[in-house]
């Protein structure tokens, strides 16, 4: 396939991904229920644990991603990158489990999921999130979010379908379970939820279920916190939302292949997000 990807192709390539999303979703839900082992990963971090579902999953989409763009390239938390056999060929980025923490800990919480995007010639071009537990953690309603990006006239999708937001009404903000800094910056009339993924935090802004997600790093004025492959599923998704991620200098977070790391950021519509940046933020 080529690496100029059509937008007919991208759309196409979205309604493969998702009933490739809802088996590993399936596949997730299978190995909860009969038990997965867990061990530590070896990269030297503390508390850094890697289960076999996590490996399951990631197999799974490798052998089925490659498959559905020949010749692309595969960049995955949980496994050897793979370049493209052709200069600018598109590009998987993976992150087969995002939570494995709250996967281990708190599995009926559904605080976890799966996060895949693709970059064609270098950029962002669409974005799927997983989660197996759906909205309401329960595995009868797990959901597949689905979006492609500068494409206006194709709403985000969850589950096949497109969302209407008319009857949907924002509320708060969501941020990580920890993010004191957070906590401590935004006003005591904000309702602030804590949530344990930032796949679950991107997909509740791109559905319109929060008004914004501010990561971990934002308050603290870290230069760098999240990897690529935490964030570029969500970003695709919530760019197909007409929304944005947001730096400390209310400038879209630039998402590149080549970068490995993600400046800190607020998710959501642009002219909220930059009027909290400005209010909460700067003074």
């Amino acid at each position: 396939m080529s690496s100029d990807l059509s937008e007919t192709n991208l759309i196409s390539i979205s309604s493969a991904l998702e009933e490739l999303v809802s088996e590993s979703n399936q596949l997730i839900v299978n190995l909860l229920k009969r038990g997965a082992y867990v061990s530590h990963k070896d990269s030297g971090l503390p508390g850094e644990l890697v289960t076999e579902i996590d490996e399951a999953v990631d197999l799974h989409l490798n052998e089925s991603l490659l498959k559905l763009i020949p010749g692309s390239g595969w960049q995955s938390e949980e496994s050897d990158s793979s370049l493209s056999t052709i200069a600018g060929s598109p590009t998987w980025v993976v992150d087969p489990i995002d939570g494995t923490s709250n996967l281990v800990h708190n599995p009926g919480a559904g605080e976890y999921g799966t996060s895949i995007a693709l970059f064609v010639n270098q950029e962002l071009s669409l974005g799927v999130i997983g989660l197996p537990l759906g909205f309401s953690r329960n595995p009868e309603d797990s959901a597949v979010i689905t979006g492609v990006v500068s494409l206006d006239e194709l709403p985000v999708r969850v589950n096949g379908e497109p969302l209407t937001l008319e009857d949907i009404n924002p509320v708060g903000v969501v941020i990580s379970w920890h993010d004191r800094w957070v906590r401590q910056v935004i006003p005591e009339e904000t309702p602030v939820y804590a949530v344990g993924s930032v796949v679950m935090r991107m997909a509740l802004v791109a559905t319109g279920q929060s008004e914004m997600y501010v990561s971990t790093g934002l308050a603290q004025g870290f230069r760098s916190h999240y990897a690529l492959h935490d964030v570029a599923g969500g970003a695709a998704i919530v760019r197909a939302a007409n929304k944005d991620l947001y730096d400390s200098d209310c400038e879209p977070v630039e998402l590149k292949l080549e970068h490995r790391n993600v400046r800190p950021f607020v998710a959501g519509a642009e002219h909220q997000v930059t009027q909290f940046i400005k209010n909460v933020l700067v003074d």
